[in-house]
């Protein structure tokens, strides 16, 4: 990725501001990938930049519900692959479907990359990833926007998933 890109997105998205984390701990800095969505011109170069990390044979996206979702829908758009749509749990009418979107026969024997603004401790980019492979995705590889470098490379790696990311940033742990 370019010096200038990276630049763009962390003039956006990052906010000195403190965050409480799920764990409970609290950061001074962080990065808002909602800033980053709301800014059209970036999140184009953004799709652009990641599309160049997606390994060849990719077949479609997947990303959780709620800030992958526009990520997930740039990158799409940019490459021309098809999208799903991960909801925390089942809707509850309706379809009653945990994966929304993409072709009508789901993402069974698609080659299929999960992706996701940021990778911590990478709990965010598997809990997709399992659901996926559950409805017979293949699923090998994961994008991110920022990479904390709180061990996400390695818990994915031990499930058999390598972790692409745009921008690496251990001041935001």
């Amino acid at each position: 990725m370019s010096a200038p890109l990276a630049a763009a997105i962390a003039a956006a998205a990052y906010r000195e501001e403190p965050y409480r984390l799920p764990d409970g701990r609290r950061l001074e800095r962080y990065f808002d990938p909602y800033r980053l969505s709301a800014e059209p011109a970036l999140l184009a170069r953004t799709a652009a930049a990641l599309a160049a990390l997606l390994p060849p044979g990719t077949q479609a996206l997947a990303g959780p519900a709620l800030a992958a979702v526009p990520l997930v829908t740039a990158l799409s758009l940019h490459t021309g692959l098809p999208a799903f749509y991960l909801r925390p749990v089942p809707k509850g009418h309706g379809s009653r479907r945990q994966i929304e979107g993409g072709p009508a026969a789901g993402p069974a024997g698609l080659r299929t990359v999960v992706l996701d603004d940021t990778a911590r401790t990478g709990t965010s980019l598997l809990v997709p990833v399992r659901r996926l492979r559950l409805a017979g995705a293949r699923v090998h590889d994961a994008l991110a926007v920022v990479d904390r470098q709180c061990g996400a490379a390695a818990l994915l790696g031990q499930h058999r998933v390598t972790l692409h990311c745009l921008i690496t940033d251990a001041g935001t742990s």
